[in-house]
């Protein structure tokens, strides 16, 4: 790593922390309230993205710009040295990208789609529509549907053979232990190295998923 990637990871971590990351939780759950969703004034985004899903994103973008990587969102602390103010640019930025997304001007979800009868019931307007075939569910039993995802579950854990420290994560996922920061707790390290964890994490899942793609979709196909 280069001695320019190093200070300004440094940078990162002199303000990086529980207080800072709450804060940030705080404001995007606020903005995301302000908006529309599918329809519904803070509704649900499309892909069930929430506060801490965005407050994530902001961090990793701004830790791969940190690092030297591509597609990083630039901090110039010369010009701005509240790490906090930068981070809520980066949310709002990326929380009007989602409102203003395809997805969202174009589907309503459920509680837009349910209305009231004149006798006073509730409806879901999607239920009027005729199931002319079974769906994947109804084709394949539930017992089934569960033992497909725990293979591929194992299949994963077994793909990060060479990189413990994300077998760890999984196992902490697998435990029901899904926050950050307790995740960093459990694991030893600051809240920066736990999203660098989680950046590392997620770029296993893409190469997992790439090389099982012909696997994946035969157990979306079932679910």
């Amino acid at each position: 790593m280069s001695d320019a990637a190093v200070e300004r990871l440094e940078k990162i971590e002199e303000q990086l922390d529980g207080l800072l990351i709450e804060r940030l939780v705080l404001h995007a759950d606020n903005k995301m309230k302000a908006l529309i969703w599918q329809g519904v004034l803070g509704g649900s985004v499309p892909g069930g993205q929430t506060a801490n899903d965005f407050v994530e994103l902001a961090v990793e973008k701004t830790l791969k710009w940190a690092q030297g990587g591509e597609g990083g969102r630039k901090w110039n602390y010369s010009e701005q040295p509240d790490l906090l103010l930068h981070l809520k640019s980066v949310v709002d930025s990326d929380v009007n990208h989602a409102a203003e997304s395809w997805e969202n001007r174009n589907f309503l979800s459920e509680a837009r789609m349910t209305k009231t009868g004149p006798d006073g019931q509730e409806f879901n307007m999607m239920m009027t529509i005729a199931a002319e075939f079974p769906t994947p569910s109804e084709a394949c039993t539930a017992a089934e549907v569960e033992l497909a995802r725990e293979r591929l579950l194992f299949q994963f854990f077994d793909f990060l053979a060479d990189d413990p420290q994300l077998q760890k994560v999984m196992e902490l996922l697998f435990d029901g232990i899904t926050k950050s920061a307790e995740q960093a707790g459990r694991l030893g390290i600051s809240d920066t190295e736990m999203y660098v964890v989680k950046k590392r994490l997620s770029r296993q899942i893409e190469k997992f998923k790439q090389a099982n793609a012909k696997t994946i979709a035969e157990a979306k196909a079932n679910a």
